[in-house]
Formats: C-alpha cells, structure tokens, sequence
C-alpha cells in the first residue's frame, strides 16, 4: 500500500485469492490518500504525525481484510514496513485474579447500595404513586428493566460486581416493599 500520483492509493498486486474490499475500506482509503495529498504540501508536524498513523491503521485493516501480510510505504518518510494481519478468533480473555474475593468489604458495599437503590426507588414510586396513581408500577418495571442489562454486564468486573449486586437486591426489597404496602 503506498500512495501514487494524482492521490489515489496503490495496493500493490492483487493475488487470485484476494477477496474484494469491503466498500467502507476503500472509502477510508481514498480520503486517506486525499488528506496525504493536501498533507505532503502544506501540512505541519502534527498533521504528518496524523498522516502516518492513519496510514498504519488502515494497513492493519487491508492486511486483515485480505488475511496476509501487506507492504506499507510511509508517505512522509518514504519508510517501507511490512505490515502482519491481525491474529484471528476470539479475543484473549485476560488471566483470572490471583488475588482473594473481598467478601467483606464488598458485601459491605453491596448492602449500602441496596439500602441506597432501595430507599431510593421507594421514595420515588411513592411520589409518583402519589400524583399519578397506579402508574408507578409500570414506571418501576421500566426503571428495573433499564438497569437489568447494565448491572448484568458488571456482574464479573471486579470492583463494580458489588454495587451491581447490592443494587439489584435494592431494587427486589423496595418491590416487596412497595407491594406490601399497596396490600395492607
């Protein structure tokens, strides 16, 4: 990949093999080339800097999209590099925590938010119980349904497990709560 006369930007030689870009590519690829263009005549050290990083990424990217290495000639120091297509499958899940669970201080912690989201949404639904009446149930069941997907994603981070947790059982105390006060 190195940039050619008139701003158009030379991929080298296809092999049979090679599958097409995707358009988006090509895209990012023409206006790479035209901002090397303008770059390469007038531009300043920060807007090189830009140049050459730009470039590395998007040969990273056709080096992936074609699944072989690509050669990558820098634009503003002429610098040729070899460029490897990224490592495919799953993304590397780091190493398990060696370090112990902090189960008191974070059940410490997931017991202040419960008593937090709890006392919070009980007085929330009562004021809205208040002006609107049976509506507070249909305005709680969306606040729970809003804050299920994020506190199910901060279930396994290891800090934010805890306030995760303890809001969650916040939110089930202030519905026994609620509903057993609409009852009695």
């Amino acid at each position: 990949m190195r940039l050619g006369s008139g701003g158009r930007v030379l991929l080298g030689e296809r092999r049979a093999g090679d599958p097409p870009l995707p358009v988006e590519l090509e895209d990012a690829l023409r206006e790479w080339a035209a901002f090397a263009v303008t770059v390469s005549g007038s531009g300043g050290r920060a807007e090189r800097d830009m140049l050459q990083r730009r470039g590395r990424q998007l040969a990273v990217r056709l080096a992936d999209a074609l699944g072989r290495t690509v050669t990558y000639t820098d634009p503003v120091s002429g610098r040729v590099e070899a460029v490897d297509a990224p490592p495919t499958g799953p993304i590397p899940r780091r190493c398990a925590d060696t370090e112990p669970t902090p189960w008191a201080t974070g059940l410490t912690v997931s017991a202040f938010t419960a008593v937090v989201v709890a006392v919070g949404d009980v007085a929330l639904s009562r004021a809205f119980a208040e002006a609107f009446g049976l509506l507070w149930v249909p305005a709680n069941i969306l606040v729970a349904l809003g804050l299920a997907p994020s506190l199910h994603l901060l279930r396994f981070t290891p800090f934010w497990r805890w306030p995760a947790i303890g809001a969650a059982a916040g939110l089930v105390v202030a519905w026994v709560f609620l509903l057993l006060g609409e009852l009695g």
